[in-house]
This record gives structure tokens, sequence and C-alpha cells, in this order.
């Protein structure tokens, strides 16, 4: 029974010195910051279930703050002509630091007769997704905006 003790009580001391060790190694290695430098990719994504035109307009890089948006959103914005046909997904890619913050597109149009002329009016439908996943969904008829924050 002797034995057995001794052999229990070294393995407990080889497993707590091992444990010491990796703990001691990770306190005093150097740590480096995770991130991204190239920033996020979203994509963003309109469609529409009938035919319109109209225009797109979304965020193509991050102002450096909100008064420098408010003073001159155009210089961060892009906005493209449109035309919708149903079911052909129009996309907009674009890379942003802070995805959460500035991620925004709006999307508006008409529709022009025949194409309502049965009295229903065609759906928008937008999407942003940043790195693949899908974070924001929304429909509206005339006008719809997808973004990551209230405005």
């Amino acid at each position: 029974m002797r034995n057995v003790r001794k052999a229990i009580t070294g393995v407990a001391a080889a497993a707590f010195t091992m444990a010491f060790a990796i703990a001691l190694t990770m306190a005093i290695a150097p740590t480096t910051a995770v991130a991204d430098p190239s920033g996020h990719q979203v994509t963003y994504t309109v469609t529409a279930t009938g035919n319109l035109t109209g225009q797109v307009r979304y965020m193509n890089s991050d102002p450096p703050s909100q008064a420098a948006f408010d003073n001159n959103s155009a210089q961060y914005m892009t906005t493209a002509q449109a035309a919708f046909s149903a079911g052909q997904p129009l996309v907009y890619t674009t890379t942003l630091a802070n995805p959460n913050q500035w991620a925004f597109v709006n999307a508006s149009g008409g529709c022009h007769w025949p194409d309502c002329g049965s009295g229903s009016t065609p759906q928008l439908h937008c999407e942003i997704a940043v790195d693949g996943k899908t974070v924001v969904t929304q429909d509206a008829t005339t006008g719809v905006t997808c973004s990551t924050r209230p405005w």
C-alpha cells in the first residue's frame, strides 16, 4: 500500500509541476493582439419582388467619427443608380474596420406602368452580412434601410 501512495504522490507532483511550468510560460511569454488589420468584409444585398428603378446608398468606408460623417456623409457613402429586377439581387461589398458602428445600406425605388399596373407594389429587401454572416435584414415597399445600429 505504501508503494501505491508513493506512486500517486509522484504522479500528482509531476502534474502540479507541469501545470506550474505551463502557467509560468504563459505569464512571461510575449502576447500579441489579435486584430484584423484589413477589417471586416461587409456585403450589402438588395432584392426586389418586381421591376423598379431607383438608387442604392451604402457605407463604403469608416468615418473617423459621427461628427465627420455628419459634416460630409458623401465622403463615406456610395450612391448607385439601380434597376431592380424581380429576384435579381444587387450586391455591393466593402471593407469596414467597425461594421457594428458603420454598416448601412438604403434602397429606394419606384415602379412604372405596366409593372405596377395590377395595383400591387413590389417589395424591397435589404441584407447586411459581415464576414459572411447575415446580421440584419429588412423588408419594405418604396424604401428599405438596413443598419447595424439605430440612426
